[in-house]
């Protein structure tokens, strides 16, 4: 889009209405008479309502005053053609300014106050704003937001969280709307543009951008105008918003980027949760910081299941685990208790054969620090133990214990506290996509616990996971 052309935008919705009410009489109008039509002021001097006007449309090039009266100069947007080309009509855009914050990182957004306006071709037909928590006010803003918003296309300006606050306050969704920072890094070409503020400024738009709503929803309009291209229809500004892959909605979620930069690159499970705290999904990583990333990607290609998720997500829980095969059993056990209304529940067929392989079996694999690695410690269908291993041996009198008592030596009676049913076959499956990173063998192959616990000391010091030849050890 041309640089200059943007300048010439409009930086006042005074202005905006200015040019289609001249433009929809046909003929020019005096100070007074423009006064009275779109500011509601009685004035009788023209001169003084020249003042207040000029004021008012901030110098925009698209209005001449002369002879005593205001006219519409010729437009001259200038496309990629250079051929100069009128806008094309939208009919019926709601504009929609959320304000408010976040107490707490990803906490639920608090909206303290919002404004809207609706455009229907060239005219705004209505205008609402104000404080959206006062019990005096709030009602009556809430009905009007309401019945500006119906049937409306919308465009947007909210923090992340902003969305999701608002169609809980109006209870009743918002229809896909488009959202005007996504589309100012689209046409700009700017990843960082955020704010309103930041958007204005890019565009060389010169406006009051504060707190107060009423300020902010006069020059929302001028931001969306001034990045759609000369004769573009409202089909084409989506696409085009959306042009390198459907945009994350940030606008509906309780959380940022920044916290998602703020987790720890380590093995855990994460879970999503809709705005009435629904549980959506639950997936594992061995990275949570990088596959939380990969989900809320602007980037990132998407398939129909994975932006229903995306589209419906308003808050998400980690819990990291500091072993991924840990990750892995928490979220199928999670998967199963919980029934998760979009996560794809596959039927697991076990392979007798797998299964015996692990009635007897200890699994090393690398831990977070202080550890070095974590032993599991599995028994006929049961995880007696995950045990962390430190530099210096610690966990080992732990795991001797239950090697004595439940491999070498078992005993009569319930197992120690800690046990549970596993899953073997996710076990089974996991290393065999692990060879390279796990260690796994049948303890009663060795003659004594002594014997094992000397293995375990052995990786230990070598902080390697193969045996004195230099091969993994796997079941066999």
């Amino acid at each position: 889009m041309n640089s200059d052309a943007m300048r010439e935008r409009p930086s006042s919705v005074v202005a905006e209405r200015a040019v289609r009410y001249l433009h929809s009489s046909g003929k020019p109008a005096s100070s007074v008479r423009l006064a009275r039509e779109l500011l509601s002021l009685a004035v009788a001097d023209e001169q003084q309502a020249t003042r207040v006007l000029r004021a008012a449309f901030v110098d925009d090039p698209r209005l001449i005053y002369d002879d005593g009266a205001w006219r519409p100069a010729v437009p001259a947007i200038v496309g990629a053609s250079g051929v100069a080309a009128p806008l094309a009509p939208r009919s019926d855009v709601a504009f929609v300014l959320v304000i408010g914050a976040r107490p707490a990182p990803r906490a639920p957004f608090t909206m303290t106050a919002v404004a809207a306006s609706r455009r229907r071709g060239e005219t705004i037909v209505a205008a609402c704003g104000g404080d959206c928590s006062s019990p005096a006010t709030a009602p009556e803003l809430k009905a009007q937001l309401r019945a500006l918003v119906d049937g409306a296309r919308v465009v947007l300006h909210a923090p992340p969280g902003g969305l999701g606050a608002l169609e809980s306050w109006i209870e009743e969704p918002l229809v896909d709307p488009l959202s005007l920072p996504l589309l100012a890094r689209r046409r700009l070409h700017k990843p960082a543009l955020h704010s309103l503020e930041d958007i204005a400024g890019a565009l060389s738009l010169s406006a009051l951008v504060d707190d107060d709503p009423l300020h902010g929803i006069e020059i929302l309009p001028a931001c969306f105008d001034a990045l759609c291209e000369p004769g573009e229809t409202w089909d084409a500004t989506v696409a085009a918003c959306h042009a390198r892959g459907l945009g994350v909605p940030w606008s509906r979620y309780a959380f940022s980027r920044d916290d998602l930069r703020a987790l720890p690159p380590t093995p855990g499970t994460y879970r999503f949760y809709d705005l009435d705290s629904k549980l959506l999904y639950v997936g594992k990583s061995n990275n949570l910081k990088r596959r939380l990333a990969a989900w809320f990607s602007d980037e990132a290609p998407r398939g129909v299941r994975g932006r229903a998720i995306v589209d419906a997500v308003h808050r998400f829980e980690v819990k990291p685990s500091g072993s991924d095969l840990e990750a892995l059993l928490r979220e199928a056990a999670q998967i199963r208790r919980d029934e998760p209304e979009r996560n794809v529940q596959r039927a697991v067929h076990v392979r007798g054969e797998r299964a015996a392989r692990l009635r007897s079996i200890l699994i090393l694999e690398p831990a977070e620090e202080p550890w070095v690695l974590r032993a599991w410690l599995i028994r006929e269908g049961q995880l007696l133990d995950s045990v962390p291993l430190g530099p210096r041996g610690g966990g080992l009198r732990r795991i001797e214990r239950i090697l004595q008592d439940e491999f070498f030596d078992p005993r009569e009676g319930p197992r120690s506290a800690g046990s549970r049913p596993i899953d073997v076959e996710i076990v089974a499956r996991w290393l065999a996509e692990h060879r390279d990173k796990a260690v796994a063998f049948d303890p009663t192959h060795l003659k004594t616990t002594d014997e094992v616990v000397s293995r375990l000391r052995w990786f230990l010091e070598r902080g390697a996971l193969h045996d004195p030849e230099g091969s993994p050890i796997l079941p066999r």
